[in-house]
């Protein structure tokens, strides 16, 4: 099954450089990751060198990107 999630994620390339779980952050910021039509994304704010965490029903699947927006 994760095979199979992990062709879906590869077919939509993101725009920005994306984040996993335990990667740490570049920069002090906003990042989002969008789990989906159906579900809200979610927001976490890191300080650099912060280690980006694991979203609510995705696992090691959660792919974290920057956001414009200032918390």
């Amino acid at each position: 099954m994760s095979e199979v999630v992990e062709e879906i994620l590869k077919r939509y390339r993101p725009s920005a450089p994306t984040y996993r779980p335990g990667e740490k952050a570049p920069f002090s910021g906003t990042f989002v990751c969008d789990r989906g039509t159906m579900r809200p994304p979610v927001y976490v704010q890191l300080s650099r060198g912060e280690e980006f965490p694991e979203a609510e029903g995705m696992g090691r699947h959660t792919l974290w990107r920057s956001t414009n927006i200032q918390a």
